[in-house]
């Protein structure tokens, strides 16, 4: 074997390993720093492509127990014996991931009216899989609960951040509710969010119809977020790379509050920011930075604005305006 096909049998098995990790267990942002580093090399992107082709023609599977079982087989073998991959096994490792992963979801199954919440907890993101194909990325501190029937399937965004990979069907409409606000799709892909008191819904790709409380409905072509507040909706262009950065462990601020910018990054795992004055929460900042680094995050702030940054005696970091001498003063001037 030349180490071309040796490096693609490894790409493989990593991706097998990834998908199987990622689909079926919450991880931590960390877990998810290191994937998304992984697949930002083209080749380990395309790799872990072909196993999500793989999962969605995936054979029917077994029981639980065994799976799970398998599963733990497969990864200390794969530990023990990681630079010398096979394909199958590493066909093994995606397909026992994925049987996995269909199980989480048996309490729905394809058709139920009882439905499942799926939720996560501070720091934590998930990435859900449906019975009929589509996908759901949680953000932290999420909530979601599905209901599947023969004629619909039913999502309704209870807390937090999520975007929907919908699987086409018409027949069987794909409808999110959040913050009194539904978003019907039949193929598409968009993220829905909910702070604090504003629903906002951005298209990725493909098109959503969105309807408000008061019966008002609009359709967003890619690239466009409504957002509705106390009953007073809005239209703009975003840029939704950047609304969705958080997928690839990043958050993006473009001309911000403080306030809410440190709101969001405490969200994931890390130090607490906490701000010295409500004022300081006023001003503006903007810039891409690593989910789960509050600490670089604060640096950065101390940076950009007359801000400083100390410890509290819980250990969180601690941002105030920064007092300037007379000195400083006569040499800005």
């Amino acid at each position: 074997m030349d180490e071309e096909d040796f490096a693609a049998r490894q790409r493989g098995e990593d991706a097998a390993r990834w998908f199987a990790r990622l689909k079926t267990v919450p991880v931590s942002q960390g877990t998810l720093n290191d994937f998304f580093a992984w697949r930002r090399d083209p080749d380990n992107a395309k790799a872990f492509e072909d196993a999500e082709r793989f999962w969605s023609t995936a054979a029917k599977v077994g029981e639980r127990p065994a799976i799970l079982r398998a599963i733990e087989q497969a990864e200390a073998r794969s530990q023990s014996r990681r630079r010398a991959p096979r394909i199958p096994r590493a066909l093994a490792v995606l397909a026992i991931g994925c049987a996995g992963l269909l199980l989480v979801f048996a309490g729905i199954g394809a058709f139920s009216t009882k439905g499942e919440t799926f939720s996560t907890p501070p720091g934590e993101q998930r990435m859900i899989a449906l019975a009929d194909g589509s996908r759901i990325n949680l953000n932290v501190e999420t909530a979601v609960r599905v209901t599947y029937t023969a004629e619909a399937r039913q999502l309704e965004l209870r807390s937090g951040e999520a975007v929907f990979q919908v699987a086409h069907n018409k027949a069987r409409p794909f409808t999110v509710t959040a913050g009194g606000v539904t978003v019907t799709a039949t193929g598409t892909r968009f993220d829905v969010a909910l702070r604090a008191k504003t629903t906002f819904v951005t298209l990725i790709e493909g098109s959503v119809l969105v309807r408000a409380a008061d019966g008002k409905t609009i359709r967003l072509s890619p690239g466009e977020q409504w957002r509705s507040s106390a009953g007073v909706a809005t239209l703009e262009r975003v840029n939704a790379e950047a609304v969705t950065a958080w997928t690839q462990g990043r958050i993006i601020f473009d001309n911000a509050p403080l306030a809410d910018a440190v709101a969001e990054i405490n969200r994931h795992r890390g130090r607490q920011i906490v701000l010295g004055t409500p004022q300081l929460g006023t001003r503006r900042i903007s810039g891409s930075f690593e989910a789960g680094d509050s600490e670089s995050f604060a640096a950065a702030v101390s940076a950009l604005l007359p801000v400083e940054q100390t410890f509290d005696k819980a250990g969180r970091i601690r941002l105030s305006e920064r007092v300037t001498t007379q000195k400083e003063n006569d040499q800005s001037r």
